[in-house]
């Protein structure tokens, strides 16, 4: 009878536990994630550095015309960089010009405080992995690996 208590209690401690994650760090998450790339969509710097750490960390992958694998890394401050030159029109070329930024958040995991979330971006091409960490009270994006969708 002790054993069945004891397993219980441990399944109830256990279920607390995974169930830490609050309606409030889910939407504070979101919010990070739209602001670093509805920011960027919009070149309002401003709300992309509402979204991202000042050490954020941006990486990506590709291949030279030779087929060699690289990796380029991007910090906040190029981040804002880019982010200004949309201003100018020198932005991304649009694969749908005619669809509306709208990208897709999707939270994989909050635990604490860190989260992994997906950006998805279908009007420039493009989805963000984005790492994320609760830092001063807020929640702010670390680090982000991102890619090209693949063209259909």
């Amino acid at each position: 009878m002790k054993t069945r208590i004891l397993i219980l209690l441990a399944f109830t401690f256990y279920g607390l536990i995974l169930n830490a994650q609050t309606k409030e760090d889910s939407l504070a998450v979101e919010k990070a994630c739209r602001d670093y790339i509805e920011g960027w969509g919009t070149a309002d710097v401003e709300r992309v550095a509402n979204g991202v750490s000042p050490e954020l960390c941006k990486r990506t992958i590709g291949k030279d015309k030779d087929g060699l694998s690289y990796s380029s890394q991007m910090s906040a401050s190029l981040l804002k960089f880019v982010t200004e030159m949309n201003k100018d029109g020198i932005r991304v070329k649009d694969l749908k010009p005619d669809e509306k930024l709208n990208p897709e958040v999707i939270i994989y995991d909050i635990t604490g405080d860190f989260a992994n979330a997906k950006t998805i971006c279908t009007k420039y091409g493009f989805f963000d992995y984005c790492q994320l960490a609760k830092f001063e009270g807020e929640w702010k994006i670390f680090n982000v690996m991102y890619g090209f969708m693949p063209q259909e």
